[in-house]
Parts: C-alpha cells; sequence; structure tokens
C-alpha cells in the first residue's frame, strides 16, 4: 500500500513539474560589455520587412525570454542595439541560450546552443568572415544542407540573381516538402517565382538572346584603328557597354578590371564600347565643321581619360562617339548603361547582363 501512495506522489510531482515548465520555446542569453535594456525579437519576410514578435528586458546583459505559443519554422533575428543575432528556428527548438560579447555580434563568434541550425548558420558566417570558406562553396552546402538552413544562407549571403531561378525553385520545393504549409515555404516559392519571372523579363529585354551567335561589333578604337569583336573569338569575352559619363559605369569598372587580371591568363579577355560623344538627334543645326570637329575631340579625350584613371588596361576599346546612336547598341538592344554580355570560345551569347554573377559565369566557359 505504502509503494502505490509513493507513486502517487510520484506522479504528482512529475505533473506538478511539467505544469510548471515554461511551454513553447525559451531563448535566454548572457551577453558581455552591453547596457543595453531590451532585446527585440522580429520575423523575417519576403518582403524586406521585420515582424514583431516581442520584447524582453535585459539586465547587465542577461534575458529569458519565453514565447509560450511556440515559434514557426523560419528566418528570425533577435536585436539587441544596432546589432543582431541571427535565429534560423525548424519548429522544434525548447531552449535556446546565447552567450558571447556584444562587440563581437557582428562578428559572429558569439555561441547558440539549442538550436542546431541557427549554430551552423552563425558557424558558417563566421567562416566566411575569416575567409575560411567561399561564397561557392556556401552556395554548394545550400543544395544539400536543411532547407531551412539554405535559404537562410543563400538570403544572407548572396545576391538576388534571376539567371539562378531553377536553383531556387528546387530550394523552394525541398523547403516545401520539409517544412510543409509553413510561411516561409510559401513565401519562398513566392520569391523563385519573382526570380524566374524577373529572369523571363530579361530574356525578352535584349534584341540577342542565350545560345545566338554574338552580333559582330566592327569599330574604330582610340587610335583610329579597326577591332572586331569577332577577332576574339576563342577566348571568354566580356562585351562591355559604359560611357565615361555613367556613374554606375565608374563604380563598376574596379571590378571588371580586377576580374580581367584574375582570368586574362585563363582565356579571359573584355571588349569595351564606350556611349561617348554627340547624340546627332540633340546637336544645334547651325553647327559649324569645325565646332563640330571640336567637340568631337573634347568628348573623345573624355573617354580616353577614362580609361587611363580607371586602369582599363585592355586594348579592345571601341566607339563611334555617337552615345545612344551606337550602332552596336542598337544591335544588342542596349537601352541603359551598364550592360554587359558574356560570349563563349565559340561566340555565342552566354549570359545576359551578368553582374552578380560575373565570376561564376566566367568559371563555367573557361
Amino acid at each position: 500500500m505504502k509503494s502505490v501512495f509513493n507513486c502517487f506522489l510520484l506522479a504528482v510531482a512529475v505533473i506538478i513539474m511539467s505544469c510548471q515548465q515554461p511551454k513553447g520555446v525559451t531563448i535566454s542569453g548572457n551577453l558581455l560589455n552591453t547596457s543595453e535594456a531590451k532585446v527585440f525579437l522580429a520575423k523575417k519576410t519576403f518582403q524586406n520587412a521585420m515582424e514583431s514578435v516581442g520584447d524582453v528586458a535585459m539586465t547587465k546583459g542577461k534575458f529569458s525570454y519565453n514565447v509560450a505559443e511556440g515559434l514557426d519554422p523560419g528566418l528570425y533575428r533577435l536585436r539587441v542595439g544596432s546589432k543582431g543575432i541571427d535565429l534560423i528556428i525548424d519548429g522544434t527548438e525548447k531552449n535556446i541560450d546565447i552567450t558571447g560579447d556584444y562587440n563581437d555580434l557582428n562578428k559572429y563568434s558569439y555561441t547558440i546552443t539549442g538550436s542546431t541550425l541557427s549554430e551552423e548558420f552563425r558557424g558558417t558566417i563566421n567562416d566566411l568572415i575569416n575567409q575560411n570558406t567561399t561564397r561557392q562553396e556556401i552556395e554548394k552546402k545550400t543544395e544539400t544542407a536543411d532547407p531551412l538552413l539554405g535559404v537562410a544562407l543563400s538570403l544572407g549571403t548572396m545576391p538576388a540573381t534571376p539567371s539562378k531561378h531553377a536553383a531556387y525553385k528546387k530550394l523552394s520545393d525541398r523547403l516545401s516538402s520539409s517544412y510543409a504549409g509553413s510561411d516561409i515555404a510559401t513565401g519562398y516559392a513566392e520569391y523563385a517565382a519573382n526570380m524566374k519571372m524577373q529572369y523571363d523579363k530579361q530574356m525578352n529585354k535584349y534584341k540577342v538572346k542565350l545560345g545566338q551567335d554574338a552580333p559582330d561589333i566592327v569599330m574604330a578604337d582610340t587610335k583610329g584603328q579597326t577591332k572586331k569583336l569577332s577577332d576574339l573569338k576563342g577566348n571568354v569575352v566580356l562585351l562591355d557597354f559604359w560611357a565615361s559619363w555613367c556613374g554606375p559605369c565608374r563604380r563598376a569598372n574596379p571590378h571588371v578590371v580586377e576580374t580581367y587580371h584574375k582570368y586574362k591568363d585563363k582565356g579571359f579577355t573584355v571588349f569595351s564600347v564606350s556611349l561617348d560623344g554627340m547624340d546627332t538627334r540633340r546637336m544645334p543645326a547651325n553647327l559649324d565643321a569645325a565646332a563640330l570637329e571640336k567637340q568631337n575631340a573634347a568628348q573623345k579625350k573624355r573617354w580616353m581619360d577614362a580609361i587611363a584613371k580607371d586602369q582599363l588596361v585592355w586594348d579592345t576599346h571601341v566607339s563611334e562617339l555617337k552615345k545612344w546612336q551606337c550602332s552596336a547598341a542598337k544591335d544588342y538592344g542596349v537601352s541603359s548603361i551598364p550592360t554587359t554580355f558574356l560570349i563563349d570560345k565559340e561566340g555565342k551569347i552566354a549570359a545576359l547582363n551578368p553582374r552578380n554573377n560575373l565570376e561564376e559565369e566566367i568559371i563555367k566557359l573557361i
């Protein structure tokens, strides 16, 4: 009888203890070197917004926040002052503990326990910061990692690139399978579909299409000598439409120069078409030949000065000095600059305006 009574007391104790334990998920932390009074938790959305979940007081760097209803699978962020801590939540977490130094939060040097995906994300970004991994390696990781982690890594380390729509769709399918019905699965599916829509729009923007022979460009260089795009066949060529007066072009030039030096010995080069010069449609009707020649010389000097200043050291620089009346711009359907086209060794269009993923596209072709 005594044994039965003891079992009864034990059962009651277990019930009482379970009732006293917090439900949902508890996020605790101990951060050194901070005087912040509050910690804010928000959920990331695909509309570049943060949905507030709540906040909790912090005393001497310590806090404990219980979300009784739990957290749905998704990407979250704890904000502490001007800094943040990323949380990748799969919905099974019960107790998440964060320790570290407030001053090191931007270096992802803190530690997280109780959330495997959050800690793996933190470690990967820390490796990237410390150059122990590359974005290319991270991109490969997104294909095999838990799809929730894959989404976090993709969004956190790589710019949105419509040409990668197929990869986004694969990741979206994996996410929908593993986290069916979740808001993040729905949101990312819309994101992937939008990337495909943007890609299709880009494909229709230019007169040239992927896989077709690149229209030849025969034009005078800075010395008045004729240069042909077709003479570069056998190389991977970045066809770059730019101008000295184009601010975004000039800001993009350092990356083009860096890329040229990195791959020029592997069969990569650049063919630059400048849209410097005068728009003949807007020239004064009474402009005489001498004045026209003077203005033309001034425009040519601006073009050549920009080449020298930006250290565009390849020798394939051409221009008709007709601004938007440039015949090559018309042939390719260029309506804004900078605009680039990547041409493979066979002289076919391999990529349209590859800005964010230029090196990746080059590596595929060399």
